[in-house]
């Protein structure tokens, strides 16, 4: 597995113009949003939260995440599988689900390393640091194993890149919206505003936000995460296909 492991990390690393853009674009909205004067002052509309310690980090970390599981990895894996990779991977030991785990290891480390590069950043910019820290850790394993059981149920399923990027955006734009990447949660209504905490882009964001801000957890938000994370790994190592 190991070795596996290696091989994918040496393959992804050939193509470092989207594990960039996964880490430069969160970086980039810190910094667009960071600037404002605004942003590091109360804001009654977040209960009297700072933006800059609660909401920014968490967009910016669920983006990152989101880019990286739900558009990366199905691009890899759709790629292998219109090259004829997966075929002659199939005359192999090697099953599929441990292909799916090498390669979500090599994406999950690569999302993981854009949150020192976050909050580092924010920090630069005049953040306080997290009130509960191992809980921000915590939700980001739990969230991140949610969103890459949905990109490897992407990958199981797209039977070419051109398809898999298709089926990625169904997935990653909504995604955002209800997450509260386009309108911010606080003007949606009570019931969309809802509907989208239990989305698990949604449900990851704002476990975030409250692991920022020392706020307790939903249990039912975590749930949904874990649920997520069962169900859709599960279905995706079922369905999977070599070609």
């Amino acid at each position: 597995m190991n070795k596996l492991i290696r091989t994918e990390a040496k393959l992804t690393l050939r193509e470092p113009v989207g594990m960039a853009f996964s880490l430069l674009l969160p970086l980039g909205l810190v910094l667009a949003f960071g600037l404002a004067a605004d942003v590091t002052e109360p804001d009654p509309n977040l209960g009297g939260q700072i933006p800059l310690d609660t909401v920014l980090p968490s967009l910016a970390l669920a983006l990152s995440f989101a880019m990286v599981a739900i558009f990366m990895l199905p691009g890899f894996m759709a790629d292998y599988r219109a090259r004829g990779i997966l075929r002659r991977l199939s005359t192999t030991p090697v099953h599929p689900a441990k292909l799916l785990a090498a390669q979500t290891a090599v994406q999950f480390t690569i999302a993981l390393i854009s949150v020192p590069l976050v909050l580092g950043l924010a920090v630069a910019l005049g953040m306080n640091l997290p009130e509960q820290l191992l809980t921000v850790i915590g939700v980001l394993l739990l969230g991140g194993l949610a969103l890459f059981a949905v990109g490897t149920l992407i990958s199981a399923v797209a039977p070419d890149p051109k398809i898999g990027y298709v089926y990625s955006a169904l997935v990653f734009f909504p995604s955002l919206f209800f997450a509260g990447m386009y309108l911010p949660k606080e003007q949606m209504p009570d019931w969309l505003s809802t509907l989208g905490d239990f989305t698990p882009l949604g449900a990851f964001r704002e476990s975030l936000e409250n692991a920022f801000t020392g706020t307790a957890q939903d249990p039912l938000m975590l749930l949904t995460l874990a649920a997520t994370a069962i169900l859709a790994g599960t279905i995706a190592t079922r369905v999977f296909r070599w070609e």
